[in-house]
């Protein structure tokens, strides 16, 4: 796909529902209110028993709505993808939002990077209330990093060349949890994805989403796509997403109790947060290009700072057998 400086690709953008009456209005008022035009936006349900039909039917005329039962979000959003007729397709949840602007950024770097088969840009997460809970900035593309280490594409803030898509097979359907992952890996091998500075999107964490909630089964399914994918049998993200999992787990377990473990309750979710936190920084650094398996850094090495952060704290010692490193330096670029 060849998209020119100053064509108007459609774009189109399918949310996949089912039962999320109370927040599909928001998404699909963000799709809507897009300062860019050219959108075709269509609507999967899965076959909703709440006020989702009656909200829908307020826009009509506007987007193209289809309720019937799928085997699943990645049959609704393939299903969506192939009847849709854009240039351009990306997914939003019906519990996310697109920011205003976001649709025309995409449009704008597919038009400086002609040859890309994505482009991402950041996305905050925010909880109910709409309260943000942190931004996750887009990093520099790395395929060997987005297999063996993390998904670092935020999915609502992503979007595909349909040529691309195509090529690469559409979603797995297979895949429950992962599936935003795995399509984002294959995309990255097929050709070049473009990551852009802006946020784009906001994700709404709640503990009823499917990450927050896919507990044991989800590590299982995201260390498959691991592997499936890479040479390692026990990649960085194993451990990564493995002390996520466990977090998760315990932390509603500990909340739950009463009598005389009440008491040591407070410590001991700080005691499950600071290990969780140790073992995802030591396995995040290795996730990272430009380290070596003992753990010393490489002549370079690409590590994400969170957004917003003030300050960062490097440590290291020059080994006694090699004096020669004593006047080494050392370079931040941002």
């Amino acid at each position: 796909m060849v998209i020119g400086l100053n064509d108007q690709p459609l774009v189109t953008i399918v949310t996949p529902s089912l039962n999320q009456g109370p927040f599909i209005r928001e998404a699909i008022e963000s799709v809507l209110q897009q300062t860019y035009s050219n959108i075709e936006y269509i609507i999967m349900d899965a076959g909703s028993n709440d006020e989702t039909h009656d909200v829908v039917a307020e826009f009509e005329g506007r987007l193209r709505y289809i309720s019937e039962p799928d085997r699943g979000q990645s049959h609704a959003i393939n299903k969506g993808w192939r009847m849709a007729q854009g240039e351009i397709l990306g997914w939003l949840c019906a519990d996310d939002i697109l920011l205003p602007n976001a649709v025309q950024e995409i449009v704008d770097a597919f038009a400086i990077h002609p040859g890309a088969v994505g482009v991402f840009g950041g996305c905050e997460a925010v909880d109910l209330q709409g309260a943000s809970l942190g931004i996750s900035g887009s990093c520099r593309p790395d395929t060997w990093k987005l297999i063996h280490g993390y998904d670092y594409v935020p999915q609502p803030s992503a979007f595909a060349s349909r040529t691309a898509v195509e090529a690469v097979g559409f979603v797995d359907e297979a895949l429950y949890w992962g599936m935003d992952w795995d399509l984002f890996i294959r995309l990255s091998k097929f050709g070049q994805m473009v990551s852009i500075a802006p946020v784009l999107s906001q994700a709404r964490i709640y503990p009823e989403t499917k990450t927050q909630s896919g507990g044991i089964r989800r590590w299982r399914e995201l260390v498959r796509i691991m592997r499936d994918h890479g040479e390692m049998r026990y990649p960085p993200g194993y451990f990564l997403y493995g002390a996520e999992t466990v977090r998760d787990i315990a932390r509603p377990f500990l909340e739950r109790r009463r009598g005389p473990a009440a008491k040591v309750r407070p410590w001991l979710l700080a005691r499950l947060e600071a290990a969780s936190e140790k073992v995802r920084v030591a396995y995040l650094a290795r996730a990272c290009r430009g380290w070596f398996d003992d753990g010393w850094a490489g002549p370079k090495v690409s590590f994400d700072v969170p957004r917003g952060a003030v300050s960062m704290s490097v440590r290291g010692r020059v080994p006694q057998e090699h004096p020669e490193l004593a006047s080494q330096e050392f370079m931040l670029s941002f």
